[in-house]
């Protein structure tokens, strides 16, 4: 696989480049009075972890954790209620609606997003928290697995700070459709070279950029298979930002995903029941435990 050196990429990637976010406020409400409402914390809760805050010095949401009474994922996400993420307007045509990280955090299916998330950075423990190689594999999961991938790059970008969300399915685009971003340069001119700048747009989600997957020709395909992904991404010069690239498997194919996967910090598979072969999962998650690739775990659509 071919790495390219992206000394000219737009001054918003480059460290000390990425405009600051400013979080909109979703929710004015008390920290305490949002644990309660969501049914995080008990009313005989609230009095304890003021009185603790008080005596330890120590905000709402850091005193009941450290009382045991959240842990830092729960608490983290109320804390966002209070209008720590940034968020969209309910029915902004800038973004797919079936993107529901985006629009509200108590969605449900945010909420599973979110656990999702937790899990591939407790795997990934081991890597440069600010700067992650993750990875969503779908596994002849239809539209599910892209939809995941496109939640959680915005979960990771509310949490995390700056990401790159990477569209490898280059038979199939379709991120660039989630986030409506048009396909005209991506991954595939990346790979080939003829990409001037590091082709990725900014998505209306703050700190979130989105590299599509671009118009592949067949010398960009087979270039994928090549070598590791992790490497290649290395040479785009985002030292400061988590990437989560987003690759799908259909049936009846054969790609050598252990090694194109190979440096990866954490990856999580995604099925469909009833349509994912179990034989081609099982060869699947062979080829990446042969690889040493960190497995967070598996999706059930």
């Amino acid at each position: 696989m071919r790495l390219r050196s992206t000394a000219g990429a737009p001054p918003q990637l480059t460290p000390g480049g990425v405009a600051a976010s400013r979080p909109r406020t979703r929710d004015s409400k008390g920290f305490a009075r949002l644990a309660v409402e969501h049914g995080f914390l008990a009313e005989a809760d609230v009095a304890r972890i003021e009185a603790h805050a008080r005596t330890e010095g120590l905000a709402l949401h850091d005193a009941a954790v450290d009382l045991g009474l959240l842990d830092s994922e729960d608490a983290a996400m109320l804390a966002a209620l209070q209008g720590g993420f940034a968020l969209l307007p309910v029915g902004d045509p800038r973004i797919d609606p079936l993107v529901a990280a985006a629009f509200d955090p108590a969605d449900p299916y945010a909420v599973k997003i979110r656990t999702i998330r937790s899990k591939m950075r407790a795997i990934a423990r081991n890597g440069d928290p600010a700067a992650l190689k993750l990875a969503v594999l779908s596994i002849e999961a239809g539209d599910e697995g892209a939809i995941m991938a496109a939640n959680l790059a915005v979960v990771m970008a509310q949490m995390d700070g700056p990401t790159m969300a990477v569209d490898v399915d280059m038979d199939r685009p379709s991120l660039d459709r989630l986030f409506r971003v048009a396909n005209k340069a991506g991954l595939a001119e990346q790979l080939i070279g003829s990409a001037a700048l590091l082709p990725a747009a900014k998505t209306p989600v703050e700190g979130l950029w989105l590299m599509t997957a671009g118009r592949a020709s067949g010398s960009a395909s087979s270039l994928v298979t090549r070598g590791p992904l992790a490497e290649t991404a290395s040479g785009w010069g985002l030292k400061d930002m988590t990437m989560l690239f987003y690759l799908a498997q259909r049936k009846g194919e054969q790609t050598p995903y252990g090694s194109i996967l190979s440096g990866f910090d954490a990856v999580t598979l995604i099925v469909r029941r009833g349509d994912t072969a179990i034989a081609d999962m099982r060869r699947v998650i062979d080829d990446l435990d042969r690889h040493s690739v960190p497995i967070a775990g598996t999706v059930i659509a």
